[in-house]
């Protein structure tokens, strides 16, 4: 594992609790970009035949498309308690929690936060088990509605 830090997370929910990934759930990030590719929405325009160029609507600002932001965890734990925390952790994510689907996320390695996220894909990378404790490598996609506007949470 490289560079190990945690991921603060609060849902969008009134008096939510933040939560810390390696606090609550033994889980370490390992590589979240520092900036996310953002991607302008396309402008409006019209392409007419008999003249050169074409006509382009021009607003005050560009405005930005939602974006997935892929995260890279590991999960470290006693042996044979890693899918329990992972299982946890997942519930949360998605809202099996009972907590709602919709979320912030921080990371106070970047100092980047967003709002609007959701869950979007789970994929395991690399798993061991033995010397004691279970390891889990993994990557998660979260979708990013909110694309612009810095968010900050402490736990």
């Amino acid at each position: 594992m490289s560079k190990t830090y945690t991921i603060l997370i609060q849902k969008e929910k009134e008096g939510a609790e933040v939560k810390d990934t390696v606090r609550d759930w033994n889980i370490a990030c390992t590589n979240i970009p520092f900036l996310p590719e953002n991607e302008a929405k396309e402008l409006p325009s019209r392409d007419w035949p008999d003249e050169d160029g074409e006509d382009t609507y021009r607003p005050v600002t560009i405005k930005m498309k939602a974006y997935d932001l892929d995260i890279s965890l590991c999960y470290k734990g006693d042996l044979e308690s890693a899918y329990t925390k992972i299982e946890e952790f997942m519930a949360y994510l998605t809202g099996r929690d009972g907590g709602g689907t919709f979320f912030k996320i921080y990371s106070p390695h970047t100092l980047i936060g967003r709002g609007g996220c959701y869950m979007k894909q789970f994929a395991p990378d690399d798993f061991w088990n033995g010397n004691g404790e279970d390891v889990l490598e993994f990557k998660i996609t979260v979708r990013v509605t909110e694309p612009c506007g810095n968010i900050i949470l402490s736990a």
